[in-house]
């Protein structure tokens, strides 16, 4: 009998590898936050493979799915997590955010740098330099991109999160809080 089993199972096994290869099992499905263009972008701005750029979904700070990319380029380990909000009043909540980063009472403390918007990514987007994160939304979601690339320039980290938030900015198709959107 166990001369049997042990058959069987050389036989499986090159189908469970054909299984497991081709996603066809639950587990090697990409997750729906980890979208394959924003993947493809980062490779694109950083130069490298496509198949160089992991992904990896978990649940940020705020309960929300997000998408960690992550890959190494310029000798350097760079990520990009993109968390995807689709609580109430994205617009409002993205407004609120950039006006309570700019609010200072009395003089601005050594090193303050307000949020800084950055243009056609829609209203009020705006990269908040303390933190290394880009705000963005479509009045449907509130999408953040958190860089983290170690001595990288201020422009290349927004240019990076920026390509990496840009596939989730789906412009709605209903009404909108206003007509900036892209």
């Amino acid at each position: 009998m166990e001369l049997c089993w042990s058959k069987v199972r050389w036989a499986l096994a090159p189908v469970a590898l054909l299984l497991a290869g081709c996603g066809g099992s639950s587990a090697g499905a990409r997750p729906a936050v980890c979208k394959s263009a924003a993947q493809q972008a980062v490779a694109r701005d950083l130069g490298v493979r496509p198949a160089s750029v992991s992904y990896a979904r978990s649940t940020g700070n705020n309960g929300m799915p997000q998408c960690a990319f992550a890959t190494h380029a310029t000798g350097r380990r760079i990520a990009v997590t993109v968390n995807v909000d689709n609580g109430p009043q994205a617009y409002f909540r993205l407004t609120r955010a950039v006006s309570e980063a700019t609010q200072i009472f009395g003089p601005p403390p050594p090193g303050f740098q307000p949020p800084q918007q950055v243009a056609g990514l829609g209203p009020a987007a705006s990269w908040f330099p303390p933190s290394h994160q880009l705000l963005a939304t479509n009045d449907v979601v509130l999408v953040t991109a958190t860089v983290s690339w170690p001595q990288a320039k201020r422009n290349a980290q927004v240019r990076l999160a920026r390509v990496a938030i840009e596939p989730y900015l789906v412009r709605p198709s209903g009404p909108v809080n206003t007509t900036d959107y892209p």
